[in-house]
């Protein structure tokens, strides 16, 4: 969906976890040339008046896009699917972009994108050995036009995390700051970049599992000053995972598997499995992690429901697991 070129397909259907992604899809959809731009979202329509929307010709006869948001929240119904059916792959007056801000793609929208696009933009992952955020830095300093210097990215990304808007503009400054086909340096990093205290549920799990019980504390506190009652699912799921993968090492450590075999069946450099996660995981026994993860367990339960005090609990577990004996 490259602008400012216009489609050539009468759907496309851009879906995934990386809503920054999709945003500048949304974005790019709105400055095709010579097409008027119609903006609807799913949550404010029904089948029959999206089917409408698409159906009324301009005044003036223009090609039209309609960018249609949250589209997952259609229902999908009869008079929508019959519209998709009768459509000619070759009828491009009016497009429709369909942004579907999930990792499922509705079976409607599935077939939508067979009769033209479909672009996927799934969640990054941020494991030790692919680290598709480090990746995805490297690839946008490219696509505006600027190299970065060795250690850039990493120093990026364990500054500013996985958020794919601040970095995005930090990489806009580089570029401003260093010019088109010049590198960016450390140097120049330090120049552009002033971090906001930032935090990730992730880090939060590794800390509590650490039994950095202050560290954990801090980034927790700093990840509810910027996300609210929002941190409290995302923080327990991780709290789970990294639990899950220390019960994992220390079902291989006391079966005394070497490092490089419990390396590759966990995914992990061997070197940072011996400088980083086999230490953190001496700290804890099985009996141990049993009991954290039926702590969790229930914690789980709490953030998903429609309890009081989440937020007490997510800490009181952090506290559990930070300081256990």
């Amino acid at each position: 969906m490259a602008a400012p070129s216009p489609a050539s397909k009468p759907f496309v259907v851009v879906f995934g976890g990386e809503e920054f992604l999709i945003d500048r899809e949304r974005q790019r959809a709105r400055t095709w040339t010579g097409r008027q731009a119609i903006m609807v979202n799913g949550e404010d329509l029904t089948d029959v008046e999206l089917v409408g929307i698409l159906e009324t010709a301009s005044f003036d006869e223009s090609m039209r896009v309609v960018i249609l948001d949250e589209a997952n929240k259609v229902k999908g119904d009869k008079h929508l699917k019959a519209f998709i059916k009768d459509k000619s792959e070759t009828d491009i007056t009016t497009i429709l972009v369909a942004l579907i801000r999930s990792e499922k793609l509705p079976e409607v929208w599935q077939t939508a994108g067979k009769k033209g696009r479909i672009i996927e933009h799934p969640k990054f992952k941020t494991w030790d050995r692919n680290n598709e955020v480090v990746k995805w830095i490297s690839a946008e300093a490219k696509r505006v036009g600027i190299r970065l210097a060795k250690g850039v990215d990493d120093m990026m990304f364990s500054l500013l995390g996985h958020d794919l808007a601040r970095l995005a503009g930090e990489i806009q400054k580089l570029q401003l700051l260093v010019g088109r086909g010049n590198e960016a340096t450390l140097e120049n990093l330090k120049l552009v970049l002033a971090p906001n205290p930032s935090a990730e549920a992730w880090q939060v799990a590794e800390a509590t599992a650490d039994k950095d019980f202050r560290r954990a504390m801090n980034l927790l506190s700093t990840l509810y000053k910027s996300e609210g009652d929002d941190a409290n699912v995302p923080v327990a799921y991780s709290l789970m995972k990294q639990i899950e993968k220390l019960m994992v090492a220390r079902y291989m450590l006391d079966a005394k598997m070497s490092e490089e075999d419990m390396a590759s069946a966990i995914g992990m450099h061997p070197y940072r499995l011996k400088v980083f996660l086999l230490p953190m995981v001496r700290k804890h026994t099985m009996t141990d992690l049993i009991r954290h993860m039926s702590q969790l367990a229930r914690l789980d339960a709490v953030v998903k429901s429609a309890a009081s005090s989440k937020r007490s609990h997510v800490e009181l577990a952090v506290h559990s697991i930070a300081r256990a004996a």
